[in-house]
């Protein structure tokens, strides 16, 4: 069924498309949920797809809520933010403009560790030293 206010169709045709929110996402499988903003990247365990970044891991993007597009919308799985706008997980301090990076168990930082990958850039200042969620690009 269609919930009330939807429209459905097989082709459109138009000029132009905005959306609420500000991220392009895409389903992938995943051995249990993760909060939101964790940092993911593919995992090698047979069962599922995705699991939190570590270490050296090359993230693939960070788990969002609400997407403005979804990929793969029917398929099982979590939530994946691919590209745009997103909250990340960060722990310490971070100043807008300021790399994100791969931390431990999806949970970014804003200080580079050698061979860390970059998982986006900071849109907010937070001198918070614990973990906070903060609006990043995602550069993935």
């Amino acid at each position: 069924t269609i919930p009330a206010g939807s429209v459905k169709a097989n082709y459109f045709v138009g000029i132009s498309t905005q959306a609420q929110y500000a991220d392009l996402a895409e389903k992938y499988t995943t051995a249990e949920d993760h909060p939101v903003g964790t940092a993911m990247a593919i995992c090698t365990d047979p069962h599922h797809e995705a699991g939190p970044a570590s270490g050296n891991d090359i993230s693939i993007g960070v788990v969002s809520d609400s997407p403005a597009y979804l990929m793969n919308a029917e398929s099982e799985g979590q939530i994946i933010g691919l590209k745009g706008r997103v909250p990340i997980r960060i722990i310490g301090s971070v100043e807008k403009g300021n790399q994100v990076f791969v931390g431990e168990n999806g949970v970014c930082q804003s200080a580079n560790s050698e061979g860390k990958q970059c998982v986006g850039i900071a849109l907010e200042s937070n001198n918070e030293e614990g973990e906070k969620l903060v609006e990043c690009v995602l550069k993935v």
